[in-house]
Parts: structure tokens; sequence; C-alpha cells
């Protein structure tokens, strides 16, 4: 197993490694933040069930990481087909969207002014599509610069 983390390692360069330590940076600064914010709105109203809240802050996390990760071409997937990851990212949140919504209309979604867990999809879905214009805007990027 420690050789899988290791070979993954070297795929990087140094600046790709710099920029991926400012992503975890940021990443794990906002996670705190958020799950900072949701124990003391939790503490003060009942607003969402606690896997909703936990699975929001996690997902607000992704976004500086996901931006910081995309746009300075140090992720996982930079060497990968960006048609894959725009279809992957696209059907992954339109499914988690579509759950969220089939939670709204079946009422499900927020009961007695607490959101339930189809909550937890609709920060997913919305933090996947959003993974998805990043990548996509960043594949127009290298593109007008000759990369691809």
């Amino acid at each position: 197993m420690a050789d899988k983390f290791r070979d993954c390692e070297q795929k990087y360069d140094e600046r790709q490694t710099a920029v991926r330590g400012r992503a975890f940076k940021w990443g794990y600064a906002t996670l705190l933040a958020a799950l900072l914010a949701y124990s003391v709105t939790d503490g003060i109203w009942d607003w969402c069930v606690p896997f909703a809240g936990c699975a929001i802050a996690i997902t607000v996390s992704l976004v500086p990481f996901a931006w910081i990760s995309i746009l300075g071409e140090a992720y996982w997937w930079t060497r990968a087909s960006r048609l894959g990851q725009y279809v992957t990212m696209a059907l992954l949140g339109l499914l988690n969207l579509g759950l969220a919504a089939a939670d709204a209309a079946e009422g499900r979604l927020v009961e007695d002014g607490v959101l339930q867990l189809g909550g937890a999809n609709l920060a997913l879905g919305s933090v996947f599509i959003f993974v998805f214009i990043v990548s996509f805007i960043q594949g127009l990027r290298a593109k007008r610069g000759g990369e691809e």
C-alpha cells in the first residue's frame, strides 16, 4: 500500500507538489471553519440532521481544494482524458442533484424546518458540478495555451 502512495507522489513535479500543499492547507482550514460553523449553529437551532451537516462541511472544504488543485494542474487526473473527467463529474453531479430533487418532490428534503439526508446529495451534487465547471474552464485555458 505504501508503494502505491509513493508511486502517486512521484507523478508530481516540485511545482505541483507545492500547489497540492497549498490546496490541502486551504481545504483543511475550510473544513475546520465549516465544522466549527456547523457545530455552533447546530447548538443554537436544529437546522439539519448531523450527517447532512457534516457532508455539507466536507463539500464546502472541497471547493478551495479543487479550485487550487485544478487551476494549478496538480490533481491526479492531470494526464487523463478531459472528456472522461467531464463525463464523470457531470454524471455524479447530476445524479446527486437528481436524488436531492426527488427528495424535494416527495417533501423529504426539509421536514419540520430541518434539512434531511437529501441535503447531503444537494451539497455533493453542487460540488461535483463545480468541479466539472472548473475542469472545463481549465481545459479551455490549456487548449488556448496550446497544451493540448
